[in-house]
């Protein structure tokens, strides 16, 4: 991987992890909705998928 696919992938891991913590933040708040709950879901998966475990996206 070069140096511009690292940043690429450095940069998308901080997106989710931010779109995340917007989601938790959400929960917190008391927003205990279905739709939520999916997002935070397929968030994660995606996150963990873009650290290295494309495994996770299956499920």
């Amino acid at each position: 991987m070069n140096d511009e696919e690292r940043k690429f992938l450095a940069d998308e891991i901080r997106f989710t992890m931010f779109r995340l913590d917007c989601l938790y933040r959400l929960q917190r708040r008391g927003d205990r909705t279905e739709l939520t709950r999916q997002r935070v879901g397929r968030l994660e998966a995606v996150l963990t998928a873009l650290q290295g475990h494309p495994e996770a996206l299956g499920a």
